[in-house]
């Protein structure tokens, strides 16, 4: 993976704004040095509380912040999956168009290389990491350890959500990918089908997937659509005649 990462850095093969193939870049790498700094005061803190602290903080916000990144790529997903068009302002180009265009090509992840892949992720991560990096400066004090303890995972899980899903589409991933999978500790083919059926509104979860199963058990997707189309009167794809149909084109 670090080779594809330094070989992508230097390529020239790309067709979107130079400018914002460079802003990619610099989100990826000031990524690497906020998760350093966000661990390295995480573990002081846990060396100054002891390991009677870290035994149960450490597996706690492990699994929270997993999970949690594995929602929040379900709700941005859901979200541009549901809302607006291409020619939405600001958003539809470089938010709501990948994900529709996914549908109808869904294998094009797999062409993408690594800047592509994890950018945007990245630039998002930024305004979650600089404030968490600035200002959760005691980790002696319980709760701004587990805020920081809960970060790692957590961003590690958004940032790393885009290359899971790329793996997922993959005919055949490398050896040590595939036994995660197997081990359902990313997403799974198996899993990623379900949402890559028409009309594409249900298991939108993609880092580990584990929330899928649940989410649409509650219907809190489909609740969640109900609630801004009944109480804010906002328009969702589905409401659009041949949605589905729509989407294939």
């Amino acid at each position: 993976m670090m080779s594809s990462m330094i070989k992508s850095f230097l390529s020239r093969d790309f067709d979107y704004s130079p400018l914002h193939r460079l802003l990619e870049i610099v989100a990826i790498l000031s990524f690497f040095a906020l998760v350093v700094v966000i661990s390295a005061r995480a573990i002081s803190g846990l060396n100054v509380l002891g390991w009677q602290t870290a035994a149960w903080v450490v597996p706690l916000t492990a699994i929270l912040g997993y999970v949690g990144a594995d929602f929040a790529s379900g709700f941005v997903h859901w979200m541009g999956d549901t809302f607006g068009s291409e020619e939405t302002p600001v958003l539809g180009e470089r938010f709501v168009k990948p994900f529709r265009d996914h549908h109808t090509h869904p294998q094009g992840i797999c062409e993408h290389d690594y800047v592509t892949v994890n950018g945007n992720n990245s630039i998002v991560l930024a305004l979650y990491m600089v404030p968490i990096a600035l200002f959760f400066t005691d980790p002696t004090q319980i709760w701004q350890l587990l805020v920081l303890a809960f970060s790692v995972t957590f961003t590690c899980g958004v940032f790393m959500t885009n290359q899971f899903h790329k793996w997922a589409h993959m005919d055949d991933p490398p050896g040590y990918i595939r036994l995660m999978q197997r081990y359902n500790l990313i997403l799974t083919p198996t899993n990623h089908d379900f949402h890559h059926t028409a009309p594409y509104d249900t298991y939108y979860c993609i880092t580990c997937g584990w929330l899928n199963p649940v989410l649409e058990r509650i219907k809190f997707f489909e609740t969640m659509e109900n609630v801004a189309r009944s109480a804010f009167g906002i328009k969702t794809v589905h409401d659009e005649p041949n949605a589905a149909r729509n989407q294939q084109a």
